[in-house]
């Protein structure tokens, strides 16, 4: 099952709600090597200037070899102007909503039902469950939340 990551530094605070990238693989320099090669091919007039800076920036904004592909992928898909910049590839990610149980009963305050759509997940550095969508956790197969029972004397 996939691990929603290593600390809770990916997760960032939102209106009411947390985000946390889907992302959580490691960024390798084969393919980081493998990425700028199909820039290259796809947008011929940048400068070599640029991949050196785009380099730098996606080590520094901690992308991961899955992001990397996804959003150069996404940036020869959709840039329509004739050479991208390096925020089209910066900004993009897929993060997925998470909530505490506190905001999941202000939640349930508001629409009753809320937890039939939502399950607790396990975040790696969180002791406690944050909540997930249940779409979100079988679309990308979340680990469920498992109170550990034990007792600690």
């Amino acid at each position: 099952m996939q691990k929603l990551s290593e600390n809770i530094s990916r997760l960032i605070k939102k209106d009411g709600y947390y985000e946390i990238s889907i992302y959580d693989d490691e960024l390798t320099t084969e393919n980081i090597i493998t990425g700028t090669i199909k820039l290259k091919k796809s947008f011929p007039a940048l400068p070599k200037e640029f991949f050196d800076v785009f380099a730098d920036r996606i080590k520094n904004n901690n992308f991961t070899d899955k992001r990397l592909n996804d959003s150069i992928n996404h940036v020869i898909d959709n840039c329509i102007y004739p050479t991208p910049t390096i925020a089209q590839f910066i900004s993009f990610d897929k993060r997925i909503k998470l909530y505490t149980y506190y905001d999941m009963i202000k939640m349930n305050d508001k629409t009753q039902g809320v937890f039939s759509q939502f399950r607790p997940i396990k975040v790696d550095g969180i002791s406690k469950p944050m909540y997930a969508s249940i779409s979100d956790i079988e679309l990308y197969n979340l680990e469920p939340y498992k109170k550990n029972y034990e007792n600690k004397d």
